[in-house]
């Protein structure tokens, strides 16, 4: 920008007003120009480059205060960083990346001022790592990119969630991803995941022990690697498991099982099509009711008890998907 661009003649300025003065004395701390209005402007002699005499014209812009001297405090070394903001204003669109100070953090997100522009971040458009450390963001300098903008209102809206996915993959089914749990509740959480995804942790995906509460597991703001096992984006659905990401006890007790060993267990209810089996190594086996009786149609509760003990061999046995069937009456010979 060039200095002719700028009215001398002004007697009249405004904080942010960028303007031409003439250097009129340069002392040990002060530097003193002239500003063509009623008062003269000083600045400190160290934002003062060598290559500045009396007499030279320099940019300075108004900071609207006035020193005990009477003289209009300006600054000379803000002028570019400010021309810079005010190109950066000019260019602001939806889409544009800016920075902005925190001054505010409320409950529903973090607020800051931009070149006299009123900035709102939601906690739902906040990276995971500025979700995290909200409380620790006010009165520093975030980047961020601008998802609303209104001119009329001076407002801006924006993200630090897409800022940062620019750079990130979508998520794939079977990934394991560090997230923040940031809503917690008895039967379900609500996880950020550290690509800024918000994704669903069900209780039945959160541990191999039966638990009631998913408090007993995760902690709210505890930070967790988590197992994509859904990942339907386009409907902003994703599904986590904590569970998925540790080894499962039962694969373990398992592996000592073969077809044909004899185990023994109480039966714990009846089914239509069999009784289900605590076994006394804590697995739960089914004995097919058409399977352990040479009479059709016969009904499960003519052959099982509620709470009677039985004995019997495996006959099935699934490792993958922990399945036992159990043989506990021989048939008759034909």
């Amino acid at each position: 920008m060039k200095m002719e661009d700028f009215n001398i003649n002004m007697t009249q300025y405004n904080r942010g007003d960028i303007i031409t003065g003439t250097i009129v004395m340069i002392g040990e701390k002060e530097v003193v120009v002239a500003i063509g209005g009623l008062k003269e402007g000083v600045f400190p002699r160290e934002e003062l480059d060598s290559a500045f005499k009396l007499g030279d014209a320099i940019l300075v812009m108004i900071l609207g205060e006035i020193d005990d001297k009477g003289c209009l405090k300006v600054t000379h070394s803000g002028v570019n960083k400010a021309l810079a903001d005010k190109e950066k204003l000019q260019n602001l669109k939806v889409g544009s990346n800016f920075s902005f100070k925190v001054s505010e953090v409320n409950t529903s997100g973090l607020i800051g001022n931009f070149m006299g522009y009123r900035v709102f971040l939601p906690f739902s458009q906040c990276a995971p790592e500025d979700y995290v450390n909200k409380d620790k963001l006010k009165d520093r300098e975030i980047e961020a990119i601008v998802i609303e903008l209104n001119n009329l209102k001076k407002s801006i809206i924006c993200s630090t969630k897409l800022l940062r996915n620019k750079q990130i993959e979508p998520v794939e089914i079977g990934e394991v991803l560090s997230g923040t749990v940031i809503k917690l509740e008895d039967k379900y959480a609500i996880v950020l995941l550290q690509n800024g995804d918000r994704a669903k942790l069900s209780i039945s995906d959160a541990s191999y022990e039966k638990i009631n509460s998913l408090a007993d597991v995760v902690k709210l703001n505890g930070v967790y690697d988590f197992k994509v096992l859904d990942a339907n984006t386009d409907f902003s659905r994703i599904a986590v498991g904590l569970k998925q990401t540790q080894a499962n006890p039962l694969d373990e007790v398992f592996e000592t099982l073969h077809l044909g060993d004899e185990v023994e267990g109480t039966v714990v209810k009846i089914l239509p099509v069999g009784a289900v089996i605590k076994l006394d190594n804590g697995l739960s086996a089914m004995a097919i009711t058409k399977e352990n009786s040479d009479r059709a149609n016969v009904a499960t509760h003519h052959l099982y008890k509620l709470n009677s003990r039985i004995k019997g061999e495996i006959s099935y046995l699934n490792k993958k998907f922990h399945k036992i069937n159990l043989s506990t009456h021989k048939k008759k010979d034909i």
